[in-house]
């Protein structure tokens, strides 16, 4: 099979217009924070921890609080875009 170069930010706008179509089409909201934070879960290809989705909102310019990040990321899991995973 031929190797060909992964293009992520290619693979950033599905996964959002995905969860976009998905929302829509449940008539659930994907807020601007949502959306935000689903980018920054899918930029690294690796599971993210919520305090290194507030650090790096915050490095944006948009700072938030745990509380915020953390209903998000329940929101997108209840919507299943995303998966928690429990550390040990």
């Amino acid at each position: 099979m031929a190797n060909r170069a992964h293009d992520h930010e290619l693979c950033i706008r599905e996964a959002l217009a995905a969860g976009a179509r998905i929302c829509a089409a449940r008539g659930a909201q994907l807020t601007r924070t949502r959306r935000r934070v689903l980018e920054l879960v899918w930029s690294s290809h690796r599971a993210v921890k919520a305090y290194e989705i507030l650090e790096r909102l915050g490095e944006a310019g948009r700072p938030a609080q745990p509380p915020t990040v953390y209903r998000a990321l329940d929101f997108l899991i209840e919507q299943g875009l995303v998966h928690r995973v429990d550390s040990l």
